[in-house]
């Protein structure tokens, strides 16, 4: 027997606690040394579980802020060619040096600053469109304009970007030319398309 057991079996017969009192507290201290001791044993399950449980959270964080960005991306563009196409059929010519730069220049303004890059610039085209033979038009009264964005590029933000897939976002307007007060403004590219 122990220096340490004496003075708990003194301590005890001291305050009088009776024999069954004192193996109740050695159950006590048993099973909390059993606890202690598979709890040793789990040591790096919390770790574990928690790795299990903070990547794909994130990976769908990072899919949630991804997918939003698109479907912004494609409002975006969707409203750019639109006041775009709204500023084609008055005819003017405020911003560049002929229409077709000027249609341009305004489809970049209301871009969000998306549509500023080289590539953003590459994406737009105004088109022209005869609506009688439906072939290459002029802008004339009565013809159609038709204001794209092809093939915007969107590069993922997520981790998962090593697939290769990228985004590609398009977005058109088109509508009728009003008569102009007066004659038509040149076009630098009449045929693009």
């Amino acid at each position: 027997m122990t220096l340490l057991t004496k003075v708990n079996v003194l301590i005890a017969a001291m305050r009088g606690w009776h024999s069954e009192e004192r193996a109740l507290m050695r159950a006590r201290k048993a099973r909390g040394a059993a606890t202690m001791a598979r709890k040793s044993g789990e040591r790096g399950s919390q770790v574990l579980e928690a790795t299990l449980v903070f990547i794909p959270m994130l990976l769908m964080t990072f899919l949630m802020v991804d997918l939003s960005m698109v479907i912004f991306l494609r409002t975006t563009m969707q409203e750019a060619t639109r006041e775009g196409a709204r500023y084609a059929i008055t005819g003017q010519n405020t911003s560049g040096p002929c229409q077709d730069d000027s249609i341009k220049a305004v489809v970049q303004q209301h871009g969000a600053g998306f549509l500023g890059s080289i590539a953003g610039v590459a994406a737009m085209h105004v088109q022209f469109i005869n609506p009688v033979t439906g072939g290459q038009g002029f802008n004339a009264p009565g013809q159609i304009v038709n204001v794209k964005v092809e093939n915007f590029k969107y590069n993922a933000m997520a981790p998962f970007q090593r697939l290769n897939y990228p985004l590609y976002i398009s977005a058109m307007a088109s509508d009728v030319i009003e008569p102009y007060s007066g004659a038509a403004p040149c076009l630098t590219k009449p045929t693009d398309q």
